[in-house]
């Protein structure tokens, strides 16, 4: 930051009036320093040398050698006590021999408190070319300074400037790296970013961590108004504070920036009140910025940052605070978009998933839910169709995908399957053979895994028989009546899309009274991390713990929201309790 060189020349005398009983400030030996002071104290043979910065509050030696107590030890002194302050504010040497008979320093105190007669110092520039510090020497007597004597002092306060300079490019390279670090980290965050929620959250972390602002609020147009959706308590504010308001308001600086399309930054509460008198004395004495929320096309809303005390918000700050808004218009704008795209799915997919007929003697239930993390919609489907002959059949499928055209796809292979399956009495093999011709042959080319079950009427015994063809699906599991479950794991087919070279194959099962079958999509047993193995023996374990089965039990006994990482439908079927006694010689079950 700038600093002052200190009063004019004309307030010297006021100043050492007023300062004369302060000690100044303080700061530490800097090694880099302290050897200019010896080299100037070496060359030029004087009792006190010093590297100087000036300040609006005193003057600081860095480096320092032959000070009086306890200016050598506090390493400053305040300005009533600087003959530096000159060196600065004329940006020239100033050379004396002695002190008390040129006005412009007869009455300055560093001559009776520090010893200073003679006095020569050349200024120290910044890397702007403002000089900041003098470079001195001093003797206690007076002195004629020669032009060698000068010349050294001159060419040491150019090597000394060049440390400067140095320090100064390397700070600067120091916050410019933090600057691009910080930056990094704010599109990193908007980056893994979904919903409008996760936006406005990253918004809020944003705006407290890394710009270190003490509060933020976010307004969002919805419709002809802003609306303020985030926002904290303001000490003394309107009790309308944070009411809705028109998005015509111009008065409003938080709607003015939106409808500006540009950020409205403030550095203290005085230049806020004086451009919107709305707004002024509300929230305090601190540095306020108004950003908007756009695109080139929309107005999404606006973000208010505000400090505790002044800010300039220029510089890193203000870039910052300026990305902060361009990143966060960015990722609320696709938010939103991914947002109305998931509804579109999810409208769809839930259309497609019908409501189950109600065949005597069997009680059919399905649970359908989104994956809880990603929020992403996907191709899972079930469906239950009674056939003519008294039985019917049961299927539960996945289309390759996770958006918008995999349920597209669902919704299409999911007719093809039912009028296939009602217009021909074959096995499910040899309808999940119709459906892949039909797939390929119509340029659907859906890719899928799927279940096709067929339930066969019951016996006079109460038994029926199962039916299943699997092209590349999890395994069915059966829980019998006595508690014991099956995985029905016989060697799947290809999915769906895989014209097989060979016929598929079925397998069957003999279920009774009081057996569940349970059909389910992969997201009710993978996870990201573990075997698929392992997985299918953990449910299995849960599904014989469990009490009596349901759809809606099984899909959160399995797969709860914080483990769901993928949309999971689950079917379950089972046959109903009924008074049967098997006859002698009943058939084994078929396994």
């Amino acid at each position: 930051m700038r600093t002052s060189a200190g009063p004019p020349d004309d307030d010297v005398r006021e100043t050492a009036r007023t300062g004369a009983d302060l000690l100044g400030p303080t700061t530490d030996a800097d090694p880099a320093y302290e050897r200019f002071a010896r080299l100037v104290q070496a060359y030029l043979h004087v009792p006190v040398a010093l590297v100087t910065f000036v300040g609006p509050d005193g003057q600081r030696f860095p480096g320092a050698l032959g000070l009086p107590e306890p200016y050598q030890s506090r390493r400053g002194t305040p300005l009533s006590h600087s003959f530096c302050q000159h060196v600065v504010a004329r940006d020239r040497p100033l050379v004396v021999s002695d002190a008390r008979t040129v006005d412009l320093v007869r009455d300055n105190l560093a001559i009776p408190d520090l010893g200073v007669i003679a006095y020569a110092g050349f200024p120290l520039h910044d890397r702007e070319g403002v000089a900041v510090g003098s470079l001195c020497a001093i003797d206690d007597h007076p002195r004629e300074w020669t032009h060698d004597e000068l010349e050294v002092l001159q060419d040491l306060a150019l090597a000394c400037g060049s440390e400067i300079r140095q320090r100064e490019a390397v700070a600067l390279a120091d916050r410019r790296e933090e600057h691009a670090r910080v930056l990094l980290d704010l599109s990193e965050a908007f980056t893994r970013t979904r919903t409008p929620h996760d936006v406005l959250d990253a918004v809020e972390r944003a705006a407290i961590e890394l710009t270190g602002a003490s509060r933020a609020a976010i307004g969002v147009v919805r419709g002809d108004m802003l609306e303020w959706v985030r926002h904290a308590d303001v000490p003394g504010g309107p009790p309308t504070l944070w009411q809705r308001e028109p998005v015509t308001n111009r008065a409003s600086p938080a709607i003015s920036a939106m409808l500006g399309r540009r950020p409205l930054l403030f550095d203290d509460a005085a230049q806020m009140g004086a451009a919107f008198p709305l707004v002024a004395g509300v929230g305090g004495p601190g540095a306020a910025a108004f950003l908007p929320l756009t695109t080139s096309t929309a107005l999404l809303g606006a973000i208010v940052l505000r400090w505790d005390g002044p800010r300039t918000l220029t510089g890193v700050l203000g870039d910052l605070v300026v990305t902060l808004a361009s990143d966060a218009s960015t990722a609320f704008e696709r938010a939103q978009l991914l947002e109305s795209r998931t509804d579109v799915a999810r409208t769809l997919q839930e259309a497609m998933l019908s409501r189950l007929p109600e065949p005597a003697g069997v009680t059919l239930e399905a649970a359908y839910a989104p994956a809880e993390v990603t929020e992403q919609v996907g191709g899972d489907w079930y469906d239950a169709l009674e056939l003519s002959d008294g039985g019917f059949a049961v299927v539960v499928g996945d289309v390759t995908g996770h958006d918008l055209q995999a349920a597209t796809l669902m919704g299409q292979l999911r007719p093809m399957l039912r009028s296939l399956l009602w217009e021909h009495d074959k096995p499910p093999s040899r309808v999940l053979e119709l459906l892949d011709r039909a797939n390929v042959g119509t340029g659907l080319q859906a890719t899928a895994t799927a279940i096709l079950a067929r339930l066969e009427p019951p016996t006079p015994h109460g038994r029926r028989r199962l039916t299943w063809s699997n092209a590349g699906h999890p395994p069915p599991f059966v829980r019998r009546a006595s508690g014991e479950v099956e995985r029905l794991d016989a060697r799947p087919d290809l999915p769906l899309g895989f014209v097989p070279e060979r016929a598929r194959t079925d397998s069957s099962v003999n279920l009774r009274p009081g057996d569940t079958l349970v059909l389910y999509t992969d997201g009710l047993v993978e996870r990201r991390t573990g075997d698929l193995p392992g997985a299918l023996d953990r449910a299995q374990a849960e599904l014989a713990r469990a009490g009596r089965l349901s759809a809606r039990r099984v899909l959160d006994g399995l797969a709860p929201p914080v483990e769901r990482h993928d949309d999971v439908v689950v079917l379950t079927m089972r046959l109903d309790d009924a008074d049967v006694t098997p006859a002698a010689g009943d058939p084994a079950e078929p396994r």
